[in-house]
C-alpha cells in the first residue's frame, strides 16, 4: 500500500460567525479548500452560531473584545499570543483571516505560514464603527504599518485596493483583487421554488424589492420615501427581504407617511403596500417574481446582494457608493468615477446619487423618477434582464474559487 500523504494545514480565522457577506465568503473557501488542504477555523468567541456550516475544524480562542480602551488593548493582545500558539502548534502553510480584528491579530502573531488578510470593506467610508482614538490608530498605525507586514492582502474590490495603496501606502505589489462570487446554478435552481401562498398577493402588481440587512450601511429608510413619492406615477409594491436594527425605524416612517405595510408579526392588510418579510432563507423565489431590486446603500465593500440580482435575471437600480456597485454593474469604467448627482445607465444596471443628508430631497426626486421609469419601461426592463446572467457569469462563484485556489497553491509551492 502506498503512503498516506499528509495534506497541509490551513488556517481561517474570523472574529465570529453569524450572518453576514463576510461569514458567507469565509464558510465558501473553508467547504472549497477542504478538499486539498486541512482546513482549521479559528474564530474568536463561541457566541454565535455557524449558519453557513463551514466544514473545517473549529477553533475558539474564547477571548472577549474588551468594555473599555485599556481592557480592549490587553484581550487584543492575549488574542494574539493564542492564535501563536494555534499556528505554532498546527505548523500552517497559510493563515488566512477575515475582517480587521482577525487582520491584525493575524500579522502581530508570530508562527509558521504565510499571512493573507482579505479586507472586505472601505476603510474611507463613513462607518460607525470607526471613530475616535480608534479610527486615529487604525488609519495612523494598524492598517499602514500592520498591513505591510502581510505577504498578501486580498480585496474584494479594485476600489478598496486603490484606498489602501493611495491613502495608507501598503506595497502595491502585496494587494490583490478577488471579487466575491455567486453560485449562480444553485441561485437559479433556488428561485424557482414556490413561495408560500399567503405570499402571492404581494405580486399582484409590479414589485420592487431590497434584500439585505436593515442597517445604516444599507440605508434602507430612503426606500419608504422613495415609494411614496413613486406610488401615485405608477402602480407597484415595496418587498423589503432582511431583518436589523433599523426596521422600527422603516415602519415609523410607514405610519408618519400614512402608508400601509404588511409583516410577519401582524395580520394581513389587504390594502398594505410596503411588505416587510424579515429573514428569509431563500430570497431568490421572491427575487425571481420581482420587478427591479434597489440597493441605496451608503458605502459596502464588494456586495453580494446585487449579483445574487443578476443571477435571478433582475434589474438593478442601486446608488454609485464607495465601493464596488460601479465594478459590478460598470465593470469597465473607471470605478472611482462617482455619479453623485444623475443617474447613469450603465451596461449592467442603473447607478445613482448617494442618498445621505447632501440633497437628499433632491436624490430621492431622481429615484423616485428612476424607479417609475423602470417599471414602466418593459423594453428597458427586458434589455437588462438580457445581459444580467452574463455578468453574474462572471462574478460566479467558481471564477472565485478558482483565484483563491490558485494562491493558496502558489503560496503552498
Amino acid at each position: 500500500m502506498g503512503e498516506t500523504i499528509q495534506r497541509p494545514n490551513v488556517l481561517m480565522i474570523i472574529p465570529n460567525y453569524g450572518f453576514g457577506g463576510a461569514q458567507r465568503v469565509f464558510t465558501q473557501l473553508v467547504n472549497s479548500f477542504s478538499d486539498q488542504f486541512n482546513i482549521i477555523e479559528v474564530v474568536f468567541n463561541n457566541e454565535e452560531t455557524d449558519v453557513y456550516h463551514g466544514r473545517g475544524k473549529k477553533v475558539f480562542l474564547n477571548v472577549s473584545g474588551g468594555s473599555n480602551f485599556l481592557s480592549k488593548g490587553l484581550n487584543f493582545l492575549k488574542r494574539c499570543w493564542r492564535l501563536n500558539r494555534i499556528k505554532n502548534k498546527y505548523q500552517c502553510i497559510a493563515s488566512i483571516s477575515h475582517l480587521e480584528g482577525a487582520n491584525y491579530i493575524n500579522v502581530l502573531s508570530f508562527g509558521r505560514g504565510k499571512k493573507i488578510l482579505c479586507v472586505h470593506g472601505s476603510k474611507i467610508a463613513e462607518d460607525s464603527n470607526r471613530k475616535g482614538l480608534i479610527k486615529f490608530v487604525e488609519d495612523n498605525i494598524l492598517i499602514p504599518v500592520l498591513f505591510n507586514g502581510a505577504h498578501k492582502i486580498v480585496t474584494v474590490s479594485k476600489g478598496i485596493s486603490d484606498e489602501l495603496i493611495l491613502f495608507f501606502h501598503v506595497q502595491k505589489s502585496k494587494v490583490l483583487v478577488i471579487h466575491n462570487g455567486v453560485d449562480v446554478d444553485e441561485i437559479s435552481q433556488l428561485a424557482t421554488e414556490d413561495i408560500p401562498e399567503w405570499h402571492t398577493f404581494i405580486f399582484q402588481k409590479e414589485v420592487a424589492v431590497f434584500s439585505g440587512r436593515l442597517a445604516p450601511q444599507k440605508n434602507p429608510t430612503c426606500l419608504i420615501d422613495i415609494f411614496k413619492k413613486s406610488m401615485d406615477e405608477v402602480d407597484f409594491n415595496l418587498l423589503i427581504l432582511g431583518d436589523g436594527p433599523l426596521k422600527l425605524k422603516m415602519k415609523g416612517r410607514c405610519i408618519e407617511l400614512g402608508l400601509d405595510f404588511y409583516d410577519e408579526e401582524s395580520d394581513r392588510k389587504k390594502d398594505a403596500r410596503i411588505f416587510f418579510l424579515g429573514f428569509v432563507a431563500n430570497p431568490f423565489k421572491y427575487l425571481n417574481k420581482s420587478t427591479i431590486f434597489l440597493l441605496p446603500s451608503n458605502f459596502e465593500g464588494f456586495p453580494l446582494a446585487p449579483c445574487e440580482a443578476l443571477a435571478c435575471e433582475l434589474p438593478i437600480v442601486a446608488t454609485d457608493c464607495p465601493t464596488g456597485t460601479r465594478e459590478i454593474l460598470a465593470p469597465e469604467d473607471d470605478h472611482s468615477s462617482q455619479k453623485l448627482f444623475q443617474p447613469e445607465f450603465a451596461k449592467y444596471g442603473v447607478l445613482m446619487p448617494l442618498l445621505n443628508e447632501v440633497n437628499y430631497t433632491h436624490n430621492v426626486d431622481l429615484w423616485s423618477k428612476i424607479v417609475v421609469e423602470m417599471i414602466g419601461d418593459k423594453n428597458k426592463l427586458h434589455r437588462y434582464r438580457e445581459i444580467s446572467r452574463e455578468r453574474a457569469m462572471e462574478l460566479s462563484k467558481e471564477v472565485f474559487i478558482n483565484k483563491w485556489k490558485e494562491l493558496l497553491l502558489y503560496i503552498a509551492d
